[in-house]
């Protein structure tokens, strides 16, 4: 029996390795696929890991292998496969820090990095054929060439370039404290490419690029942000900038050909951070009590009233007073109309006469008189 049953556990486990390998070999980009392992019951299989990244200070740019995903610390880098990757921390002012670690199936991978200040900082100068091509330092956007980036720290950089029908360029240089070091580079076209480039732009300028969920640079003025050497297929483009509403498009891209895509930005419609208030009663004239505190007399009018649980009282002599309680929350318009009831007049005991008090005290002592003879 027991035998029977390692066999069955085996069978089930071969089963979901098989389907795993099959996931990652096709490149699921989901983290989690839930199997149904029997009746009733299913199971969670995870197919990727996850990474996150944390500086000191925060705000710096991470890549992750050499550009596949960007983001600015404190983040997490989802759907990783598993494996070892690298990730290049960076932020201007500086030390530049590279780090190697592994990914393991379903878990999360810390990298917490502390940057360390450039004291006496260098910088490249970039010049390339042809001119005006994607410049990337360390995997981060530096906008085109022909250029000079400065504040890096001294030491080795990794220098990028990158344009659509070009093949990609890169090499390391080598920069010295406080000196700028000259770099050329000539760009070789490509022959039968079996990768398709798109090129972005917004209107404003400087919004970011998302392609897929992956941050990929910020649109410059008076340009395009270029993303080169992508497989052929479809993707989802974001383009998101703060003060404007988010936006997505669907864009295939094919082998050997270039991609433009334009985004018009819309305003953000704002959402109001106060409320307004009308308090009417009948009869008018009446008091105003909010949260306890007198505010005036009926009609009332109220602006700029901030988002919060309020009680409100109305009160008028001979009438019942009215209460109500209500939250308010920004943009809305609170009307309360009360209409006050009478009050219902004082139930009275009218006052017994002091004549009628007297002659029946009287009555009554001549009754006690009368019985007290009887009985003599």
């Amino acid at each position: 029996m027991k035998d029977s049953l390692r066999e069955v556990m085996h069978m089930k486990n071969s089963h979901v390795l098989i389907l795993v390998l099959a996931l990652m070999m096709i490149g699921v980009a989901s983290a989690e696929v839930t199997l149904q392992t029997g009746p009733g019951t299913t199971a969670s299989v995870y197919t990727t890991g996850s990474i996150y990244v944390d500086s000191s200070p925060p705000g710096a740019t991470a890549v992750l292998d050499g550009g596949v995903a960007y983001l600015f610390t404190p983040g997490t880098f989802t759907a990783v496969a598993p494996g070892t990757h690298n990730i290049i921390v960076a932020k201007p002012g500086y030390q530049t820090t590279l780090k190697d670690f592994s990914v393991a199936i379903g878990e999360t991978s810390n990298v917490i990095v502390t940057l360390e200040r450039v004291i006496n900082p260098g910088g490249i100068s970039v010049s390339s054929t042809p001119k005006g091509v994607g410049l990337f330092v360390d995997g981060i956007s530096q906008g085109k060439t022909d250029q000079i980036v400065g504040n890096l720290a001294p030491g080795s950089h990794l220098v990028s370039l990158s344009e659509a029908g070009y093949e990609p360029w890169s090499q390391m240089v080598s920069v010295a404290a406080g000196q700028v070091t000259t770099l050329t580079a000539t760009l070789t076209a490509e022959v039968n490419p079996d990768t398709g480039d798109l090129q972005v732009t917004s209107t404003p300028t400087g919004a970011s690029v998302f392609v897929n969920g992956n941050y990929k640079g910020f649109t410059p003025v008076d340009d395009s942000l270029d993303i080169n050497d992508l497989a052929p297929g479809t993707y989802t483009v974001v383009v998101k900038k703060s003060g404007f509403q988010d936006y997505s498009a669907q864009v295939s891209v094919e082998a050997g050909k270039l991609v433009q895509m334009h985004a018009q930005l819309q305003t953000a419609p704002v959402t109001p951070t106060t409320a307004t208030a009308e308090i009417v009663s009948t009869p008018s004239g009446a008091e105003v009590y909010v949260n306890s505190v007198f505010l005036g007399i009926t009609p009332l009018s109220f602006q700029n009233v901030t988002p919060g649980t309020y009680t409100v009282e109305i009160k008028m002599q001979g009438y019942t007073p009215y209460s109500t309680t209500g939250q308010v929350v920004g943009g809305q318009n609170i009307q309360i109309s009360a209409a006050l009831a009478p009050a219902a007049p004082p139930t009275t005991v009218a006052p017994v006469s002091p004549l009628l008090v007297v002659t029946g005290l009287s009555v009554a002592g001549l009754a006690v008189v009368l019985r007290k003879q009887r009985y003599l």
